[in-house]
Order: C-alpha cells, then structure tokens, then sequence
C-alpha cells in the first residue's frame, strides 16, 4: 500500500450563505465516505461575503476547505481528484515509491475514462485528427 498523502483545497461560491456552507459540508461528507482514501484532517473556513466575485455575481458568499488524505495506491489519488475536483492538490508524501505497470495502466485509463465521458456529454472533446492548414 503506498498511502499517497495528499493536501487538497476546496472552494465554493454561492450567492446564499446557506448554500455554500451545506454543498462543501456534502461534499467533504461524500469525500470521507470514500473506500481506500482516509480523510486525516479538515480545516473549514467561515464563508466569508464577497463583492464582485464572479463577472455574474455582485456578491456572494466564499468559502474555503483544506483537507489531508491518505490515498491507498497512486490510482485512488487519481480517482479522487478527478471526482471531487480540489481547487489545489500538492502530494505531501512519501517522498517515493514503486508503482507497478498494472497500476500505472490504471491510473491512466481513470484520466482517459473521464475525458471519454465529457466528451461524451458534449463539454469537451478528443482532437482525433488537424485540420488541413495546420499539417
């Protein structure tokens, strides 16, 4: 087990206190909840009203998680960022470690599963071939 651990920040915006306060609560609720990822430490924020925010917001309530995981293997790190989408993650250790060639595999395939799948919803899309001026 390689414990890969990781230091990730969570931010969220929303024109009502409330809102913000229960998304990031649900969210950090899911995160612990998650197999092979202990959450060690959870640092919350006060949601803190903010003018001008967002170009579509005069103003709105901000608010900023820090949390520290351990993540079993390289591949449940991957998984993680990709489905809770840390504003920052920074891995804080070990400093090395051996990965096999499986588990490399895996954790490029969760990349190429969730790229596979935005392009699927129509938010982003895999370059397949240039366009003729650019050749």
């Amino acid at each position: 087990m390689a414990n890969i651990e990781l230091w990730m920040v969570f931010e969220a915006l929303s024109p009502q206190k409330e809102d913000v306060n229960e998304s990031l609560d649900e969210h950090i609720k899911k995160l612990r909840e998650e197999k092979d990822l202990k959450v060690s430490s959870v640092n919350i924020d006060e949601a803190e009203l903010m003018e001008d925010p967002h170009p579509e917001l005069d103003e709105g309530y901000s608010k900023v998680v820090e949390v520290q995981a351990k993540a079993s293997s390289y591949t449940r790190a991957v998984k993680t960022v990709i489905n809770y989408g840390p504003t920052y993650v920074q891995i804080e250790g070990p400093e090395s470690f051996e990965m096999d060639i499986s588990d490399m595999q895996k954790s490029l395939q969760e990349v190429a599963n969730t790229v596979h799948q935005y392009a699927q919803m129509g938010v982003g899309g895999v370059l397949v071939s240039r366009p003729e001026e650019q050749k």
